[in-house]
């Protein structure tokens, strides 16, 4: 996997530029797409599956997928909500496959706090703990409420955008978000 540069996410009008010359057999361009996006994409299916192995694969098999696929993407500013749509989805294939093999992930999130060098070890053990904490309650959730949840709070997607990218409503969005966090309100008592 590559590592991406990007601090910021890129303006619409640099990756539409992007796209139409990727779908043109500009590798370059291609290779810019990727850049944009491995992080967040790896971010989020790590996120999701609680695998890096796994999520990297998806990643790597999204981006495949998007260079085989990409002459078919008629809009190029609806990139970025393909991009995410063939992550997320991937990611829920895998959760239902091991939801029916009745397997859990073995590698822990990599959910990570960042400490100041001056917050005591006490603090940074706390925090930590609660992160974990956090971690086990996302992965009792269901799958399309722990991606709306994701997407929302941590990829800061706004409402439309991930109804784009799941194929919903704004308002179907707004519930799975809803019933998210009030499953990790009740799952983090005594967290507070």
């Amino acid at each position: 996997m590559r590592s991406s540069h990007a601090s910021r996410p890129p303006a619409s009008r640099d990756v539409g530029t992007a796209v139409a010359r990727a779908q043109d057999g500009d590798v370059q361009a291609f290779e810019q797409l990727l850049d944009m996006y491995e992080a967040p994409l790896l971010r989020l299916a790590v996120r999701m599956l609680r695998d890096r192995s796994e999520a990297e694969d998806i990643v790597q098999d999204t981006f495949l997928t998007v260079w085989r696929r990409l002459h078919t993407l008629e809009d190029v500013e609806k990139f970025k909500t393909w991009i995410y749509r063939l992550t997320s989805n991937a990611c829920i294939d895998v959760i239902r496959r091991r939801e029916r093999q009745r397997t859990t992930a073995t590698d822990p999130s990599d959910l990570v706090t960042v400490v100041s060098s001056e917050s005591s070890l006490e603090d940074a053990t706390e925090r930590g703990e609660a992160l974990r904490h956090l971690e086990s309650v996302l992965v009792t959730l269901p799958a399309e409420q722990r991606l709306a949840w994701l997407l929302f709070e941590i990829e800061g997607q706004s409402y439309a955008e991930i109804a784009a990218v799941m194929d919903s409503t704004e308002g179907s969005v707004r519930g799975r978000i809803y019933r998210a966090r009030a499953a990790i309100v009740r799952g983090m008592e005594g967290w507070a």
